[in-house]
């Protein structure tokens, strides 16, 4: 049996399909804990895996609907900008507070929501085995696939595979804010003979 922690963003689209996973993954014999902010722990108790707290200051009970409340009022750029900050603080706090929650409870490896920027990095530090899960539009990038934050339909010409490439180095240029937090972390990491972990 092998103690399994869970990363995941509290939204209900990432939520829930990880603790279905997490469900079945318990139910296999194995021990699952989530790590997350209060908002998560009714959703992960309900489905009979164990929880560990993080964040409960900067995230108390009613943030994450607060934070969706504030999203739904925006949209295009203003959106996209907010959405940053809010994974900003969150992987600040993933960063500096996951760490001794994952050590503490003992956990031997790692399901990371691909949306919970800083969770390989994590996994990484702690040298534990992690999985990266998918459960919304796929981060991973090809210069064929149109970035996920457009609406641009699929054009596998010269031009749309530009107009992709430019898009993503939007979001580059937008997420700096994220990866300028997870970089020098994995900098230090990397003078210590490591592999490269994440391009940002």
């Amino acid at each position: 049996m092998t103690h399994i922690g869970l990363l995941c963003p509290t939204a209900s689209g990432h939520l829930n399909p990880m603790t279905t996973l997490g469900y079945e993954l318990k139910q296999r014999g194995h021990r699952v804990t989530l790590i997350g902010t209060m908002d998560a722990q009714s959703k992960v108790l309900a489905a009979g895996l164990e929880f560990r707290a993080i964040g409960e200051i900067d995230f108390p009970a009613g943030s994450s609907a607060e934070a969706l409340s504030n999203l739904g009022k925006l949209s295009g750029l203003d959106a996209f900008r907010y959405t940053v900050g809010l994974f900003k603080r969150l992987t600040t706090t993933y960063l500096n507070e996951a760490p001794s929650a994952i050590k503490n409870a003992g956990i031997e490896a790692l399901l990371v929501d691909q949306a919970s920027f800083g969770g390989s990095t994590i996994a990484e530090l702690l040298n534990l085995p992690f999985v990266s899960v998918c459960c919304a539009l796929m981060f991973n990038r090809d210069v064929k696939a149109p970035p996920f934050i457009t609406s641009w339909s699929f054009a596998p010409s010269w031009w749309g595979r530009l107009r992709n490439q430019l898009g993503y180095r939007l979001i580059d240029q937008l997420a700096k804010q994220i990866t300028g937090l997870i970089n020098p972390i994995l900098r230090t990491f990397l003078k210590k003979g490591r592999k490269k972990l994440f391009i940002g």
